[in-house]
């Protein structure tokens, strides 16, 4: 092997577990929480222009950008999973046939469905809820971000676990940081009188133009560094093989349908909540993007720590595995504490500070004190999801994805809205996160009891 690849490594082999999630989480959550300031910045910025249906049409497009992320998560995450299993069993051709085949089946479905929501415009917009005055708004929206920017977007997202992948989390950082602060610099000037005045519209050319930054920073990426890289896009590596393709998809699901019920979670939320008018559904989709904040975290975290907890697995280094996946949940759970705390004090000005509409705020402070509490559950249902992913255990992780997201909450948000009109649907979050978090950790220990038991891993 290659000093690159030895160096390459390192983190998920040799260096102490604390210093080995920290180097690999910190970038991944760094990455998260500029891709959350400028996705929350978009809805500040729509925010100052004082029309709560420009707000909403960005809350209601919000479950197609959800669909592409679950299929960054199947591609990406199962791509990238089974890379760091390969590599970790010292198979660096399945690692490279695993990525190649992640890749082209991304930009096979980014194109499908870029053609889909162009052709079927109305008809997406009519499931998404949108009406009256959010409808152009909406549309708007989702030409640039989906039609224009289905391909740059899940590309790039796809790419940055497999720079993780290949040992550069702090490459994947800045590629996507750097997409993140171009669109903060660009959002003004599209979306303000004193630049283009586009409204909605430019806050949603300034994503697709960021996207595409990162996207072409990747490609540079794997082609400046193809003869060192442990994984690979070219498509001489590509293949339709069980082992690589079937294993991808297997390890990718429980990620792409907890992103994908994800969405049609928010979708009938919506549905529930635009009865309400337009200024109850801004609100829902402003405390959606607060309570995302200590979500970045952990999903960065996750991301982050996923190669070294698949690469040990395969390496059959049980002890470094199980001390990582705890180390790595000790940080999710105390930044989710400190940011229940400070959302419960400071309610007020987290929600004025997207939108100063009186209606609105109202409604998202009840909303937010609420929905705040379920964050620390987040943490633990999701790294779980995660140590099972990155162990080709997809069962438990694809039962806790559904329960998370459609099993549980679909049901509550009915029965509550019936019990206490609009109001109680705030309480379907913390419902069906405590819910997945119970069920989480008996998964955990029958996990840790099996493989013991087995012998299948040695410490």
């Amino acid at each position: 092997m290659k000093k690159t690849q030895v160096d390459k490594t390192y983190y998920f082999e040799s260096a102490r577990v604390p210093r080995a999630v920290l180097s690999l989480a910190l970038p991944a959550v760094l990455s998260q929480i500029v891709s959350l300031v400028y996705n929350m910045t978009d809805t500040f910025y729509v925010g100052q222009l004082g029309d709560p249906n420009q707000v909403a049409a960005v809350s209601l497009a919000a479950p197609v950008m959800l669909a592409l992320t679950a299929l960054a998560n199947l591609f990406g995450i199962g791509a990238a999973g089974t890379a760091a299993r390969s590599i970790g069993a010292k198979d660096h051709d399945a690692a490279k046939q695993a990525t190649s085949f992640g890749f082209y089946a991304a930009l096979t479905f980014a194109v499908v469905i870029s053609a889909l929501v162009l052709f079927f415009r109305n008809f997406f917009l009519d499931i998404l809820g949108s009406v009256g005055g959010t409808r152009p708004f909406t549309g708007d929206y989702l030409f640039w971000t989906v039609v224009c920017g289905g391909i740059p977007s899940l590309l790039s997202m796809v790419m940055a676990h497999f720079v993780r992948a290949d040992g550069a989390p702090k490459t994947a950082s800045a590629g996507l940081s750097a997409g993140g602060i171009l669109n903060l610099i660009i959002d003004p000037f599209l979306i303000f009188d004193f630049g283009f005045g586009l409204g909605v519209k430019g806050a949603a050319l300034g994503t697709f133009i960021a996207n595409t930054f990162t996207l072409i920073f990747f490609l540079c990426y794997f082609y400046i560094g193809r003869r060192t890289a442990i994984v690979s896009l070219h498509p001489r590596w590509f293949t339709l093989k069980r082992k690589i393709a079937g294993q991808t998809i297997i390890t990718g699901l429980p990620g792409m349908l907890q992103t994908l019920l994800a969405s049609v979670s928010n979708t009938m939320l919506n549905q529930l909540a635009k009865g309400y008018g337009s200024e109850a559904l801004a609100a829902l989709g402003i405390v959606k993007k607060i309570d995302t904040i200590p979500m970045s975290v952990t999903i960065g975290i996750a991301q982050g720590v996923m190669p070294l907890l698949g690469y040990n697995y395969a390496a059959k280094n049980e002890r470094r595995m199980r001390d990582s996946a705890r180390f790595s949940l000790m940080l999710a759970i105390g930044f989710s504490v400190l940011c229940v705390a400070v959302f419960e004090v400071f309610t007020h000005s987290f929600v004025s500070l997207f939108i100063k509409e009186a209606v609105t705020v109202s409604y998202g402070v009840r909303f937010l004190r609420v929905m705040c509490v379920s964050t620390p559950l987040m943490a633990v249902g999701y790294l779980m999801i995660t140590l099972f992913q990155a162990a080709g255990e997809s069962k438990p992780a694809l039962l806790l994805s559904i329960l998370r997201k459609g099993l549980v909450d679909i049901p509550l948000m009915f029965l509550l809205n019936w019990a206490a009109p609009l109001f109680g649907l705030a309480f379907v979050q913390p419902g069906a996160e405590l819910a997945a978090m119970l069920v989480s950790v008996l998964l955990y220990i029958r996990f840790t009891r099996k493989i013991s038991a087995q012998g299948k891993l040695a410490g």
